[in-house]
């Protein structure tokens, strides 16, 4: 029998975007404002599709992501790093794009067209993320308690990444059967516990 391979890297591509978020956010805190620069000019262009797919309007939308970007960097010092500082950013733009949608006088935006925003459905791809990041935080915070990092490391590739099974038993340096046994027993010790656990589950199934 052929023997695995180990993985050419064992230390967690995950954690390690995960310490670089924390590292820009130690920066800005410290008042490094190229670090804010930094995340601003990275995150920009998806925040702003994110906010024009909801209002559909580009004035809006600039005017909606100017207003995420100015909550970010006042909540920067609660970011705590469970999940990755773009997913915790477009929570961040969902609730500014929410209390949009709460507060906006129809004057700004006429009778028939606020009918259309109020009804028009959310554009899935990127809200589906938003979402299952959330539960996944939920997840993260179960499973550190329970499974070991290697485990952890295999639910959040393909759960948190959307990695095959083929591609995420390569990256471990596991058989394929391996990664499915422990992915069922994470599964079994959240099903309990993350009764949203179906919006990841749907997230993967939508992207893979």
């Amino acid at each position: 029998m052929q023997p695995q391979r180990p993985s050419p890297n064992r230390s967690q591509t995950t954690e390690s975007d995960r310490a670089r978020d924390r590292e820009l956010v130690e920066r800005v805190l410290a008042g490094d404002q190229m670090a804010f620069s930094e995340i601003y000019d990275n995150y920009f262009p998806r925040v702003y599709a994110f906010t024009l797919k909801r209002v559909g309007d580009p004035a809006e939308a600039e005017d909606l992501t100017q207003e995420t970007f100015v909550q970010l960097y006042r909540s920067l010092p609660s970011f705590e790093g469970r999940s990755s500082l773009l997913t915790w950013t477009f929570g961040i733009a969902h609730n500014v794009c929410s209390r949009f949608f709460r507060h906006c006088s129809r004057w700004m935006v006429g009778p028939k067209d606020a009918r259309e925003l109020d009804d028009k459905p959310v554009e899935s791809t990127i809200e589906r993320k938003v979402d299952a990041g959330r539960v996944l935080d939920r997840c993260d915070e179960i499973l550190s308690e329970s499974r070991r990092p290697a485990h952890q490391e295999i639910f959040h590739l393909r759960y948190g990444e959307s990695h095959s099974i083929k591609a995420i038993a390569e990256k471990v340096g596991k058989s394929n059967e391996a990664v499915k046994v422990s992915l069922r027993r994470s599964r079994a010790v959240l099903a309990d516990n993350v009764p949203e656990l179906a919006v990841v589950l749907d997230n993967v199934a939508q992207s893979a």
